[in-house]
């Protein structure tokens, strides 16, 4: 288990003096990362092999969006890992240790050179320290698209400041891009992110978007058409 503190600051904040969301999705995405970086089993495999981690699936459930100058806490923990699958969840806190964001998260090992899976040795797997997982429901890894034609398509331009270091745009990101085709004046319940291929900045990029009755479901594709990130938001 990992923990972090901060204070909400003047970067973080939306139009509405209240948490973004790709800020939200940063502070759990810098959490899960230290915790993989301060683990004494796994990080000297990835090391030794060359080997890394990719999200390729989260679900955010959103109870408060901090505003500016609050503290809270950041928790992470896994509670189950497979060869070739870790399962972790994650939680903000304010300072009443109050539930601001929870969230489940699923990685995939792979070589980082070729984004290629591997399996990690079983006994390696079973030394990891695991918790209890969250008591909340736990949506499947696929979302499916509608069975019809979008509401909204649209070309999209990817930014060199989007592209992490691993050389494709980072998973907040893709949060920002597809924000501008929500419907923002309903307040967000919890949100999917299905990552299925890197969009890197020279691919071309364009954007699908279907208006459903409680939510907006996205996909942002690259210039072959292929769907890299599919995005539900759903609404209260």
């Amino acid at each position: 288990m990992y923990k972090t503190t901060r204070r909400i600051e003047c970067s973080d904040i939306a139009i509405d003096n209240k948490l973004r969301l790709s800020a939200a999705l940063d502070l759990l995405q810098d959490c899960a990362y230290d915790h993989l970086q301060n683990d004494k089993t796994l990080k000297p495999f990835f090391e030794k092999d060359g080997n890394v981690m990719f999200l390729v699936y989260r679900q955010v459930d959103f109870f408060r969006r901090p505003v500016y100058n609050e503290n809270v806490a950041v928790k992470t923990w896994c509670y189950e890992l497979k060869r070739m699958y870790g399962y972790r969840n994650t939680t903000i806190t304010d300072a009443q240790g109050q539930l601001c964001m929870r969230d489940y998260e699923i990685g995939a090992f792979a070589q980082l050179p070729t984004s290629r899976p591997v399996k990690i040795p079983q006994e390696l797997a079973d030394m990891v320290e695991k918790h209890e997982k969250l008591d909340m429901e736990y949506t499947k890894r696929k979302i499916d698209l509608p069975a019809r034609e979008p509401d909204i398509t649209d070309s999209l331009k990817v930014y060199l400041s989007f592209i992490d270091m691993y050389g494709h745009v980072n998973n907040a990101r893709y949060a920002e891009l597809s924000e501008e085709y929500v419907r923002a004046e309903k307040e967000l319940k919890t949100l999917r992110i299905e990552y299925k291929t890197p969009l890197k900045k020279d691919n071309g990029a364009g954007i699908k978007v279907w208006n459903e009755q409680g939510s907006d479901i996205i996909s942002i594709i690259n210039g072959s058409g292929e769907d890299c990130c599919i995005l539900e938001y759903v609404y209260y």
